[in-house]
């Protein structure tokens, strides 16, 4: 009776011991006892974020520590398409109910449609709003931006906008070489606006070697949205709660009719969409999202430098608007979100994510006013981005593409074709949402 009393107290001590050894405590949450029950986690992305734990990454070793701490049979990487190919991908995983045990990669404009077909879980049911308050600035605006309805569904430190953050980078070799003004004394005297920079602009575009023909501009093509949002405007706003157009605000009107003056009056802008003319020494300014400014120091031979978009005439401040807002979420129909957040949580850890963003500012910035920007735009990120662009389009054949166009080509002034598309961008607004 007494050893069987010692076999019972031994077996009782070992599961006990087992059930503590699945209890995990990350540096956001305390998730209590975690157990996937032998199950394969699927991270679906266009790019593999797991390599960094594979055999030579800087963290080598840690799926397998995921594995046995959280009894998961396998975790593996699905590679998609970025934009609507992959999208398909993801909702028939979803559909197929094959995806109950995924984590998905999602740029915001990927999201969207996701959330509102009813794909994503919102991950505020399991876990409170504690949790956010350990996260970096940059991903409580996430939550709170990417959230609807009272509900928050991004929950990861695997990214953020540190790479994302659009600047303006000017080509300091040329502005020497033609006596023009410094953009970073203009920054740091207040003098850093649209007047300023269109002045330089229009100095800047010449024809530099007699054939007639000017071959040397003043700023690249233009990303439209990044103008918009410099100047203080949006094409879309929450307005009483409500996802509203406003596209024919002062600040967007007056921002496209800016960059139609540049484009086809002064006719400062020229190159291609891809900014090789940048690259090349060709161009002056050139608006860039901070992984491209990165590819700088080893592509451009001039020397360059960093500053914001410049200040806008409707604008009050500088804005830090991003390209893309890619986060990781949840399926709808996962069997345990809450254990797929823990996972999360020990493979993408807050101290390691601000250790990767401060490292990938000493490698964007060419010297110290540069760095000092960077770090300002990304951490003051005023949570600007093209969040419904799904909806209403941006370039080429969409609602907003066809208005833009006939803008440029001097077909319509902005105010009249953004007046003219409000009720129908409303109303795909409206019927996409559910509003």
């Amino acid at each position: 009776m007494r050893k069987f009393s010692k076999v019972l107290l031994l077996v009782l001590l070992m599961a006990l011991f087992a059930t503590t050894a699945m209890a995990y405590v990350s540096d956001r949450y305390d998730f209590g006892h975690v157990d996937f029950g032998g199950a394969t986690v699927t991270v679906v992305g266009w790019w593999d974020p797991l390599e960094q734990f594979y055999e030579g990454g800087n963290y080598a070793g840690r799926l397998e520590e995921a594995k046995k701490l959280f009894n998961i049979g396998d975790i593996v990487f699905l590679q998609v398409p970025w934009g609507p190919e992959g999208q398909d991908i993801y909702m028939s995983r979803f559909l197929a109910g094959d995806s109950d045990y995924d984590l998905w990669m999602l740029p915001h404009v990927t999201y969207f449609p996701m959330w509102a077909a009813g794909a994503i879980y919102p991950v505020s049911d399991v876990i409170t709003d504690d949790y956010y308050t350990n996260m970096p600035y940059q991903h409580q605006r996430m939550a709170e931006i990417l959230g609807v309805d009272g509900k928050k569904y991004t929950f990861s430190v695997f990214n953020g906008i540190n790479n994302n953050t659009v600047f303006l980078a000017f080509n300091k070799t040329l502005l020497e070489r033609e006596g023009l003004p410094d953009p970073y004394e203009l920054y740091e005297n207040n003098q850093w606006n649209w007047e300023t920079m269109t002045e330089i602009a229009v100095r800047a575009t010449r024809d530099t070697d007699g054939d007639g023909r000017v071959d040397q501009w003043g700023m690249t093509v233009p990303n439209g949205d990044d103008w918009i949002h410099a100047n203080g405007g949006q094409l879309v706003s929450i307005i009483d709660g409500k996802v509203t157009f406003t596209g024919d605000s002062p600040a967007v009107v007056n921002a496209l009719r800016q960059m139609r003056v540049w484009e086809h009056e002064l006719k400062v802008m020229g190159g291609t969409w891809e900014k090789r003319e940048f690259f090349n020494g060709q161009i002056a300014f050139a608006n860039m999202p901070s992984w491209q400014i990165g590819q700088l120091k080893e592509s451009m031979e001039d020397a360059y430098g960093v500053v914001p978009l410049p200040i806008g005439p409707d604008a009050t401040d500088y804005h830090y608007p991003s390209d893309n807002v890619d986060s990781l979420y949840i399926p709808a129909n996962a069997a345990d979100p809450k254990a797929l957040i823990a996972l999360d949580n020990f493979l993408w850890r807050v101290e390691e994510f601000e250790q990767g963003q401060q490292e990938g500012f000493l490698n964007q910035a060419p010297d110290r006013i540069a760095y000092s920007i960077l770090q300002k735009g990304v951490r003051n990120w005023t949570g600007e981005a093209t969040y419904f662009a799904w909806v209403i389009g941006t370039y080429y054949q969409s609602i907003y593409g066809e208005a833009y166009n006939a803008i440029m080509s001097g077909e319509k002034t902005p105010a009249a074709a953004m007046a003219e598309i409000k009720p129908q961008a409303q109303a795909m607004l409206d019927d996409a949402l559910g509003q």
